[in-house]
């Protein structure tokens, strides 16, 4: 056979093309192992000070303000577990300190077609408590979680709903206040009510933790965690304009007029809505506090008159009788959780002045007071065990 022939042998084919080349680049090949070897180890000196210059002059931009002395001390340690710990323990409290001022909310709502059938739906959202008095306990919630419903039932601690009745509403702000009236609450509710803390949401930035808690799907009160991913953002609701936060925390439908807070548990925003687009993931809007605050305050004010929720007689009609004293109102009974109770004022303390105007009956308080607004603060002059003091009082609403 000659080498023609043998070149052409079908059983290899590839043989001898294979070797050849493996003989030729034996000592490229060896070059070639010892050029990555070194590039390796340049290249993993390289990305090692990389890291640790980012960290070093950029730890306080990729460490979240909420990370505090604990965690940041737990990272140097090398303490991983103490991280998430610190993490959970915050949230927890968080969510612990808030939702008991998170209320569910149950509408029934009627829907008429074209052939003039009704029928009548239920809907789902949620609400926060802001305010109670003896009679009455507030909850504030999104005007569209209430729009048009027939009737309307809150429920406390995912208890069964009880009556809800609207007290006022502002549509351009999507915003409304409802009221329960206590005599409806066993002992349980009463003594699960708790007003929510509002926090000033002027002072978030991108990057803030926050928990959305809300009656989701209409499924009772729940939970998701997320952060600020814009401060401020206008979206069209309702065929309004309204200016929001937008966070990460999911807002799932029943979580309109549900709370976003802060990892101090603290109400920095009213959940409103979400992206519905099932290609969009994690966008969700918030009324923020800031400005939700001076509308639902704007709402109070128009309900009733306000109130310094004491009872009060005449000074000089009183066994009470102090050196210099020429007149003023004596309290003989606080209402709980009133304004006097809130700032303090006790039963006895005799009212002289109110912004320095003199109190000299218990008729003059009274007409006093009608000059104010609801949330108004004045300053009152009292005595109170023979001594002169000088007190707050933020007035409260007072309700029918």
């Amino acid at each position: 056979m000659n080498n023609n022939q043998k070149d052409n042998d079908p059983n290899e084919p590839y043989k001898f093309y294979k070797e050849e080349i493996k003989k030729q680049n034996n000592i490229k090949k060896g070059l070639k192992k010892l050029f990555i070897y070194i590039g390796s180890i340049a290249c993993s000196l390289i990305i090692g000070l990389a890291i640790s210059f980012t960290y070093i002059y950029c730890k306080d931009i990729i460490i979240p303000k909420y990370a505090n002395n604990s965690i940041i001390e737990a990272s140097l340690d090398g303490s991983s577990n103490n991280i998430v710990k610190t993490s959970n323990s915050l949230v927890k409290n968080a969510i612990e300190n808030a939702r008991p001022s998170v209320v569910s909310i149950t509408t029934l709502n009627n829907s008429v077609d074209w052939f003039n059938n009704s029928t009548q739906y239920q809907g789902a959202g949620s609400g926060i408590i802001f305010h109670k008095t003896s009679t009455d306990v507030f909850i504030v919630t999104n005007y569209h979680v209430i729009q048009n419903a027939s009737a309307i039932g809150v429920a406390i601690d995912d208890n069964k709903p009880i009556k809800a009745n609207l007290v006022g509403k502002d549509e351009n702000y999507d915003l409304a206040v409802l009221s329960i009236n206590s005599n409806s609450l066993n002992d349980e509710e009463l003594s699960n009510i708790q007003v929510a803390k509002f926090a000033d949401s002027s002072n978030l930035i991108v990057g803030d933790y926050v928990i959305a808690i809300g009656n989701a799907v209409g499924e009772g009160i729940t939970s998701t965690f997320g952060m600020i991913s814009s401060v401020s953002t206008d979206i069209i609701s309702e065929n309004k304009k309204l200016n929001v936060l937008q966070t990460t925390a999911a807002i799932n439908p029943g979580n309109s007029g549900g709370a976003l807070i802060n990892l101090n548990g603290e109400v920095i925003g009213i959940n409103t809505a979400k992206v519905a687009d099932n290609k969009v993931e994690s966008v969700g809007y918030t009324i923020s506090s800031a400005v939700a605050m001076p509308i639902i305050e704007d709402i109070m004010r128009n309900l009733n008159p306000t109130s310094l929720g004491v009872m009060i007689t005449d000074a000089q009609n009183s066994n009470i009788d102090y050196e210099g004293m020429a007149g003023g109102a004596l309290i003989v009974e606080i209402v709980p959780d009133g304004s006097a109770d809130r700032a303090g004022l006790k039963v006895n303390d005799i009212i002289t002045s109110i912004n320095d105007v003199p109190i000299l009956s218990s008729s003059q308080l009274v007409e006093e007071i009608k000059k104010y607004e609801v949330w108004d603060t004045i300053k009152l002059k009292i005595i109170r065990n023979g001594k002169l003091e000088t007190i707050k009082v933020k007035l409260l609403p007072t309700t029918k």
